[in-house]
């Protein structure tokens, strides 16, 4: 037993050095992901027995998750620059501001609603990506722009890219589907309506309690309550995408119903509020906005159909699915006998989420051509998207490679085996803890819920409790680790000019991650006496 707990030690050095490096020392994500990496790589032929060939599976397997995410981050650089250099972020912003000036509200269209139904129809980073650049051209800090998307999509993330991440976890543990969804949604609903009021208090402190309780509270319960209305009746490969469409509608009808000055009651903001309001960085613009809305928000209208026709009719999905590179990965062992067993990694070139962006993209050159808009400069967004492509995707391939390393000698499942040995009776506490740790070593819940479901599951029977809430705190703490998973932090920074600034951004999220994650293991402590 002393010599486990001395691996178990040894298991979580590398994570500490990542965050370390990041949270204390301030380094780049760069710098401090390979320091993390070859720590991780010391570690484990030392102390964990694994070989040269067990080493080099992991770091293949590595670079096939990385494409996954790499994908997504040059696509949605592409994607951000083309429209960029068209004038229309700036637009969108100017639009938006015009809409509301209360920035309350603002951050609520955008950053809570607009990335909640982003993560609906795509996930996997897209709703980080693509809200972040729009938060500034709103004329928001970029690091606010870069934390709030981080926070007001994470509780969408269990339900959203079509359930994918329940579906992950569904087919580890083999629960029954309806049981377990109810508890997901219940669970996730609650973290709504408190992410709501997170993503305000990151810009405004105390005041969005004081001056848009009724408005925050309002839209959190709207995409709450849908969620699980879907949920329950088994709708769930919808329910975060409807959910949504849901907080769209209401927070643009709340930002109407604001610009009235009443407040009704002090429920809704007032616009512009009484004792005045902050400015942002750039203040709202006079006059009609450069581009009209409706045109310069045609990227994304384009990024809504595209992901809508291929998430919700099948022979596109199939279609675009139907080119699939295949990697086999061979089963490996560890000189202290763990073993990995051999899968294969399937990767869809024409229907992953990169190359939704990819499509849209190119319909909006097209769209903007034929609507005789500005053409974009192609050599400003090139060098921009490289000058910010670059140390992401080093950043990203060094985070995936400790999160594969780890796994395939067997450091994450003494890791977590470990604390569950520790706490005992506590572990409905430590349960959603877990989940959030899986996202952040691997970069999301799908594969959180792939590495820990069955842990989780396994933990609750040898404690007689019930694996049903179990499995959901697993995935609700995973959906909320996305605030702080450096696999999606990068991606806010890259999209926001702060490339290597990831410490700083996990700095404005961590404390939020942790009180809502705390919340979840307290409820869970409850559900289980």
């Amino acid at each position: 037993m002393p010599a486990e707990w001395w691996r178990v030690g040894a298991a979580a050095l590398p994570l500490i050095a990542l965050l370390v490096g990041l949270l204390i020392l301030r380094w780049p994500g760069v710098r401090a992901g390979l320091v993390a990496l070859a720590a991780t790589l010391v570690l484990a032929a030392t102390v964990f027995a694994a070989s040269t060939s067990v080493l080099s599976v992991a770091l293949w397997r590595a670079a096939a998750l990385s494409l996954n995410v790499l994908y997504i981050v040059w696509a949605a650089l592409l994607l951000y620059q083309v429209t960029d250099s068209t004038g229309a972020i700036k637009s969108i912003g100017d639009a938006v501001a015009h809409l509301t000036e209360d920035h309350i509200l603002q951050l609520l269209i955008i950053g809570f609603a607009f990335s909640s139904f982003l993560q609906g129809v795509a996930g996997f980073g897209v709703p980080v990506a693509v809200t972040a650049p729009l938060l500034i051209g709103l004329g928001f800090d970029p690091l606010e722009a870069a934390a709030i998307p981080l926070v007001g999509h994470a509780w969408a993330v269990t339900m959203g890219a079509l359930a994918s991440a329940f579906q992950a976890l569904l087919a580890v543990t083999g629960l029954p589907a309806q049981a377990l969804a109810t508890r997901i949604a219940i669970l996730l609903g609650l973290a709504s309506v408190a992410t709501g009021f997170a993503v305000a208090h990151i810009h405004a402190g105390l005041r969005p309690f004081r001056r848009a309780f009724g408005a925050t509270l309002t839209l959190g319960v709207a995409m709450g309550a849908t969620q699980l209305l879907l949920a329950f009746t088994r709708h769930w490969v919808i329910a975060s995408f409807a959910a949504g469409l849901v907080g769209l509608a209401v927070s643009m009808g709340l930002a109407k119903l604001a610009r009235r000055g009443a407040g009704y009651f002090g429920l809704l903001p007032a616009w512009p509020p009484p004792e005045g309001r902050r400015e942002p960085p750039r203040s709202a613009p006079a006059g009609a906005p450069e581009m009209p809305f409706r045109i310069a928000f045609l990227p994304y209208y384009l990024l809504i159909v595209v992901v809508t026709l291929v998430g919700l009719v099948p022979p596109v999905a199939r279609v675009l699915d139907g080119w699939m590179i295949s990697i086999a990965f061979p089963r490996t062992a560890t000189g202290l006998g763990w073993i990995t067993a051999g899968d294969r990694f399937q990767f869809p070139p024409l229907g992953h989420p990169g190359a939704l962006l990819l499509y849209t993209t190119m319909m909006t050159v097209v769209a903007f051509a034929l609507l005789r808009r500005r053409p974009p400069a192609w050599r400003t967004v090139w060098r921009e998207s490289t000058a910010q492509g670059i140390p992401t995707s080093i950043t990203v391939l060094a985070l995936a490679g400790v999160a594969m390393v780890m796994t395939y000698s067997g450091m994450t499942f003494l890791l977590a085996r470990g604390l569950t040995r520790l706490v005992g009776p506590l572990f409905p506490f430590l349960s959603p803890f877990l989940g959030m740790l899986g996202t952040i070593i691997t970069g999301n819940n799908t594969n959180s819920n792939v590495l820990f479901g069955v842990l989780q599951r396994d933990a609750a029977r040898l404690l007689q409790l019930d694996p049903v809430p179990m499995a959901a705190l697993q995935t609700a703490g995973g959906a909320l680790g996305s605030m702080v998973a450096p696999a999606k932090v990068v991606l806010a920074t890259a999209t926001t000019g702060l490339a290597g600034q990831e410490g700083r951004v996990i700095r404005i999220t961590l404390p939020y991650a942790i009180l809502l994650t705390a919340l979840m293991g307290i409820i869970g402590l409850l559900v289980q006496l």
